[in-house]
């Protein structure tokens, strides 16, 4: 095969942000990161939320590749990767004979940038999660990407429908090859249709099964895909279970009524919710220490807690509420405090997951001791998070890479089960 063109690949600072390994990501060709972005890392470099640490991570990738000889113009990437270029800012003339930029911001540098190392002769593409500054380099005759190196190929089987099978394709091996571990399938009989887990060897029968949280009224399956996500949420060899559904389908209260039903295998139930608005007033804004902050995020938590606690009343209290779930030993989890940590035997739910990048599941998985179990519940069509899309969001990435895994299952919950109007407002708005 003949070799592929030398390229140039310029990288924005929401890149490195957004996976701090993307320097290494382009195999033999040279990655160019103009100091404008190094200065932006610095700039983020200060908090506890998981993008300071990105910022922290990515620097310090920097710095391991340029150490070794501090003074070169170009620095190695490692074996059969290409060079490392930080080029300074050298201001706009090489672009003012086709635009002149309103201001002067880190976006406009970074373009120029790219544009001068183009004008050098070098096969360039800048890649960046912003849409304005692909659109703006695009009309400079700047090739622009979008960073996809851990984006999901193939995401259309996260909405896809339960997969259907008759009667005489039980025994067919060619379907058995095609299906993946924990693969939920729906066999149609006789006007009936029944529900299966395909476990490697056979299909195992999923049944409706009621959640036993200990209260008065026990929370049941309402439709057949609660039925497998009940499954796999109450099956102690499946270790990490991703939830994918629209608003009002059930993931919160399923995987918290099914985290209590088995409350004497695990030592705690740890809960986490990114701390994302619709608005953009920043969490810092409200009063307290680190576990005040967060508080206004777990209003939905509490709300499947008073489900299970009263079914559809709505009389018990926020601090009836908190100090059932503290007698239950169901604590909150601040995403920004996990590096470092390791818990054994505990119930983990990661809620709003489709608001978190694949570094970031990462790092809350891998977090994960002996006796641990992870529920990842999101959906994937409501990301509230700039720079996040259907492909690139941490849900889709965790359920894309962990599919077929033994100790995996994924389940889309389709249906609102909230109220007929919830569930018209998620197709019609």
């Amino acid at each position: 095969m003949p070799r592929t063109k030398k390229r140039t690949f310029v990288l924005d600072t929401n890149v490195l942000v957004h996976d701090p390994n993307a320097i290494f990501s382009f195999d033999e060709h040279d990655v160019v990161i103009p100091i404008t972005v190094v200065e932006e890392l610095d700039g983020l470099k200060n908090g506890y939320e998981l993008r300071n640490w990105s910022a922290r991570a990515a620097s310090n990738k920097l710095w391991n590749c340029i150490k070794v000889d501090q003074n070169a113009k170009c620095h190695s990437l490692g074996k059969n990767k290409g060079k490392l270029y930080l080029p300074l800012f050298n201001g706009y003339d090489a672009i003012r004979d086709r635009f002149t930029f309103l201001e002067d911001k880190a976006d406009y540098r970074i373009i120029s940038s790219a544009y001068e190392s183009m004008k050098q002769g070098k096969n360039v593409t800048l890649v960046t999660k912003d849409l304005d500054v692909r659109i703006i380099a695009s009309q400079l005759g700047i090739r622009v990407e979008d960073y996809l190196h851990d984006a999901v190929k193939d995401p259309d089987f996260l909405t896809a429908e339960m997969r259907e099978i008759m009667p005489d394709e039980l025994e067919e091996k060619s379907l058995k090859d095609e299906l993946y571990l924990n693969q939920p399938v729906i066999l149609r009989a006789g006007g009936s249709e029944y529900l299966y887990r395909w476990n490697g060897k056979e299909y195992a029968r999923v049944t409706r099964r009621r959640i036993n949280t200990g209260e008065k009224l026990p929370v049941k399956a309402q439709n057949i895909d609660q039925d497998f996500a009940v499954n796999v949420l109450m099956d102690p060899s499946i270790s990490i279970v991703a939830l994918n559904g629209a608003a009002g389908s059930g993931k919160t209260l399923l995987a918290v009524a099914c985290s209590i039903a088995q409350r004497r295998l695990y030592d705690k139930i740890l809960i986490a919710r990114p701390a994302i608005e619709l608005s953009d007033k920043s969490i810092g804004f409200l009063p307290g220490d680190l576990f005040d902050k967060y508080d206004p995020y777990f209003g939905p938590v509490r709300s499947a807690v008073r489900f299970i606690l009263e079914g559809e009343s709505n009389n018990m209290t926020k601090d009836g509420i908190e100090k059932w779930m503290n007698e239950k030993s169901m604590e909150k989890l601040a995403l920004s405090m996990v590096r470092g940590e390791t818990f054994h035997k505990s119930f983990i739910i990661v809620d709003e997951a489709q608001n978190l990048t694949p570094t970031e599941i990462k790092t809350i998985v891998s977090r994960a001791g002996k006796n641990t179990k992870v529920v990842i519940t999101g959906d994937i069509g409501q990301i509230d998070v700039k720079y996040l899309t259907k492909e690139s969001n941490g849900l889709a990435h965790l359920a894309d890479r962990f599919r077929g895994q033994s100790c995996f299952a994924y389940s889309h919950l389709k249906h609102s089960v909230r109220s007929p109007l919830a569930e018209l407002a998620d197709k019609l708005l």
